[in-house]
């Protein structure tokens, strides 16, 4: 490391994949460093530097069929509960191997009715996760070069990861001269 020179700048990686670990840009190189790897990335071999951000459209449309879904399982627990118990309370009298079972289908689906809100609250709070984390999207940097591409991405819309990209393209420019 003491060839490259001092460090023009750090980004530490908080979430994401590469969580826990930092890229630092030197003079000549890309150092890419964590607890149990190292990866150094001569700038001469770069190609390009790309850095975007992106909303994920699947999370927020996952996150809004489960929200149907839980308001759904309210809207019909407490009509299927209701004709499930009536259904049942008109066959007590009856006391046949048949009208047994059908008594006890009926207090079953009675009871699972009864659990569709607890279903419900779960559906809505996976939704609120889904919708949430796609809303929040993710911030990319892509370095490309001959051999083929990395990645590294971030939650949510990183600046310090747009301001180390930039970094990174301004060395490549001044190389390149």
């Amino acid at each position: 490391m003491a060839e490259s020179g001092a460090a023009i700048t750090r980004f530490d990686f908080t979430s994401g994949a590469a969580r826990g670990t930092h890229m630092t840009l030197y003079a000549t190189c890309i150092v890419h460093r964590g607890e149990a790897q190292l990866e150094t990335i001569p700038l001469g071999s770069l190609a390009s530097v790309r850095v975007h951000y992106r909303r994920d459209p699947r999370g927020i449309g996952w996150g809004i069929a489960l929200l149907v879904l839980g308001l759904l399982l309210f809207m019909i627990s407490d009509p299927l509960a209701q004709a499930a118990g009536g259904a049942a309370s008109e066959l007590s009298t009856g006391s046949s191997g048949v009208v047994a079972a059908l008594l006890a289908l009926l207090r079953f689906v009675e009871a699972a009715a009864n659990a569709l809100p607890v279903l419900g609250v779960l559906a809505l709070l996976g939704a609120a996760a889904l919708a949430g984390l796609g809303w929040l999207g993710e911030t990319t940097l892509a370095l490309a070069f001959a051999g083929g591409e990395r990645t590294y991405g971030v939650r949510g819309r990183s600046a310090p990861l747009l301001d180390f990209a930039e970094a990174v393209s301004e060395k490549l420019m001044q190389m390149s001269r």
